[in-house]
């Protein structure tokens, strides 16, 4: 008898450390690369036909920035800072080929991982979270490290698989900016398996609260989906807003010189198809994503947040790719969802560098002293500030601000300024006109004097 009841015992003991610790909330952390505002109609994207349902219903039953930002247009810096919570003037990472393994800079911080498994959580990911493409096997490896990582998927030599590719490949003679169906199965999409092995971990109760990041991949180029995907955009007009002309008379040629990449695709119909059909994909693999953490055991516990690394433009300013620090480039969707349903659309200007610090509050975290960004909470429960101001960097030389109303743009020796109230695609430069100066000064403040010098890039 007395046998029996100790191992009732144990067993009740084992059941019980079981069980998901719901004393803190858990964290389903979301990346989706490249998404820009085409799909969502909160964010008064073009154009507004790209059928992104999962994200509209995210964003209507959380907290949507619509005045969201990088901190850098392209992958690696932006996810450098986000996950490190420091901006690229502060580490010299400001593109893709900065390795932030290697710089100093991050060797006595603690990265977002590190900082949540500090406090207890059990830290997972899946899917690129840090920058990575899906060309080679180093590339798929890209800049992932294993710090801070309880378990990471595919591996921690691998955060992305091998690319569903057609067998036969079009021959448009545009390398990486290519665009089509598979006529593969959606099982063998990278972004499919890293959904699948999400789902299962939110389905795997940990004992401690849990830190879940997913990488969604696509709409990364190239734009290869299922076919049922990409023959929904047949019969749809997806073709970006034409340029007017002279648009660009009175902006420094210098800035210019910085953008018009890839201009022969403006006003193609077959780019845009694919990069929409793509949106919706990774739309579908978001819902996926959603719908399995509804039916998880913690759902009740648990805060989304979801995030993309830059823009994209589409031939909006005759450019094709990210890399700009216009609008179509700096901009990010980025939704909060909270337990309990706490809805509002934040109109003040935000950046990705506030998703750290916010989050260590939402979790009822110490503070980390080091975060160079702002708890949002505090801007959620106020209204709009028109004069909140943010950085986005693409070089030590070259930088972007812009508040609730305006947009400058500064590199040696030239300087843009934009009134979104009164130009809302960025093609009057007010920055010579009477009462800018003072607009300028102001806008001014937030880039810093001395940069941090750009880190060498890997040999």
């Amino acid at each position: 008898m007395r046998v029996y009841f100790l191992l009732f015992c144990i067993g009740f003991a084992l059941s019980l450390s079981a069980q998901p610790d719901q004393s803190k909330p858990n964290i389903l952390f979301i990346s989706i690369d490249d998404f820009n505002d085409w799909g969502p109609s909160q964010l008064d994207g073009e154009p507004f036909d790209v059928d992104t349902p999962h994200f509209d219903k995210l964003a209507d039953s959380g907290i949507l920035f619509r005045n969201a930002h990088c901190n850098a247009p392209s992958c690696n810096p932006s996810r450098t800072s986000i996950m490190s919570g420091l901006h690229p003037v502060s580490t010299g990472v400001y593109a893709n080929a900065h390795d932030w393994r290697t710089n100093e800079v991050f060797d006595d911080i603690l990265l977002l991982p590190e900082y949540f498994k500090k406090y207890g959580y059990a830290t997972l990911g899946c899917g690129k979270i840090y920058h990575a493409n899906q060309e080679t096997e180093n590339q798929r490896k890209g800049h992932l490290s294993p710090r801070g990582w309880d378990n990471y998927f595919p591996s921690f030599e691998a955060q992305l698989h091998v690319q569903s590719m057609p067998d036969i490949l079009p021959d448009r003679g545009v390398g990486k900016f290519d665009w089509g169906g598979t006529g593969k199965p959606i099982e063998e999409m990278g972004d499919h398996k890293v959904v699948n092995w999400a789902l299962e971990q939110l389905n795997n109760p940990q004992r401690k609260p849990l830190f879940l990041a997913v990488g969604i991949y696509r709409p990364h180029m190239p734009w290869f989906i299922p076919d049922s995907f990409y023959n929904q955009y047949d019969s749809v007009d997806v073709t970006p807003p034409t340029n007017p002309k002279g648009w660009d008379d009175n902006i420094p040629a210098s800035l210019l010189n910085r953008s018009k990449r890839f201009k022969e695709f403006a006003g193609k119909r077959g780019p845009s198809q694919g990069y929409a059909a793509c949106m919706s994909y990774a739309d579908y693999e978001l819902g996926r994503l959603l719908d399995g953490l509804k039916a998880s055991p913690i759902a009740e516990n648990t805060i989304v947040v979801l995030w993309t690394d830059h823009g994209w433009h589409l031939g909006e300013k005759e450019h094709f790719s990210k890399f700009t620090l216009w609008e179509e480039s700096t901009r990010v969707p980025l939704v909060i969802s909270l337990p309990g349903g706490k809805t509002k659309k934040v109109d003040t200007a935000v950046s990705l560098l506030d998703v750290y610090p916010t989050l260590v509050a939402l979790a009822g975290l110490p503070e980390n002293g080091d975060n160079e960004g702002q708890n949002l909470i505090s801007i959620v429960e106020t209204k709009t500030d028109l004069d909140r101001a943010i950085l986005t960097t693409s070089s030590e030389t070259y930088h972007a601000v812009r508040d609730g109303r305006y947009r400058y743009i500064r590199a040696v020796k030239a300087e843009a300024l934009f009134d979104h109230e009164n130009d809302p695609r960025e093609f009057d430069n007010i920055a010579g006109n009477p009462g800018s100066a003072a607009i300028i000064r102001r806008l001014s403040k937030v880039i810093p004097k001395y940069p941090h010098a750009s880190m060498p890039k890997k040999k």
